[in-house]
């Protein structure tokens, strides 16, 4: 049943158009929106969506927006267990979060398996920005790379997803290291068949850096934020990069894989390169 039905009865028609109907489900946590005309009725927002099913046990509301470097969100939480950590399950893989200390996207969820997918046998993987470890443990479980790095600049995105390797079993093949790309890519030892960039904004300023540790014949998965029509304007960029750095682009495809407003779009530009 939606948020609007369950409280019909308990707000105004005022109240019910300015409220907003989803919420987000991290684990066990439901992350929600409450506009500033809401504020006083945030309690009892909070405890009918913790009423309407019985996985929540937490209900936290945004505080503001994705911002900084590590695109952060502050929480307050207005109804359940008084905690802002949970354990979130994602196509049989475990992550630990905490969202105010790390940047999660739940709703990308079904994009990670769409890349682990495309991973070939015996593929080395390289994975930046990769915060709690989602790409790279989804790619551990998924398919038989032969080994799976992933690189992540925020010290506790990065100690959580040390956790979530231990959690899945995954120490074997996946390795972990926290600083900065452009600081840690060029002291890797070796190249790799497959880069995932699953940083929407800024990304494309990281493609020369990954050119550099791509094999021939390699995959490049690059995000970007763009107008639904506008997907064109980074596949240009795209294209100019590749060429300055000496490579030819064999094949491109893109996936629309989530939204930062209604007429912003997440794209995911899949690259084959020479």
């Amino acid at each position: 049943m939606r948020l609007k039905d369950l409280l019909r009865d308990k707000l105004s028609n005022t109240e019910l158009n300015q409220l907003v109907q989803g919420f987000d489900l991290v684990g066990d946590m439901a992350i929600t929106i409450i506009p500033p005309a809401l504020s006083h009725r945030e309690g009892l927002i909070g405890d009918t969506i913790l009423a309407s099913n019985k996985r929540i046990k937490v209900v936290a509301k945004r505080d503001g927006v994705y911002q900084g470097e590590y695109r952060t969100i502050p929480l307050t939480i207005v109804a359940g267990e008084q905690r802002k950590e949970t354990l979130h399950c994602e196509y049989g893989v475990r992550f630990l979060v905490n969202p105010e200390l790390v940047y999660f996207s739940v709703r990308s969820g079904s994009e990670r398996k769409r890349v682990a997918d495309l991973v070939r046998p015996d593929e080395d993987v390289l994975v930046m920005f990769s915060g709690v470890a989602p790409y790279p443990l989804m790619i551990n479980k998924f398919s038989k790379a032969a080994s799976i790095v992933g690189i992540e600049s925020n010290p506790q995105a990065h100690d959580y997803g040390l956790t979530n390797q231990k959690l899945n079993k995954a120490e074997e093949r996946v390795k972990l290291m926290c600083g900065n790309v452009d600081d840690v890519v060029p002291r890797l030892i070796g190249s790799f068949h497959r880069i995932v960039m699953p940083l929407p904004t800024g990304a494309i300023d990281f493609l020369p850096l990954a050119l550099k540790s791509l094999l021939p014949r390699g995959t490049i998965h690059c995000y970007d934020f763009q107008p639904l029509d506008g997907y064109g304007t980074s596949l240009n960029t795209i294209l100019k990069m590749c060429r300055a750095a000496g490579r030819e682009v064999l094949h491109t495809e893109h996936a629309i894989c989530g939204h930062t407003s209604p007429g912003i779009k997440r794209i995911c530009h899949d690259i084959l390169v020479e």
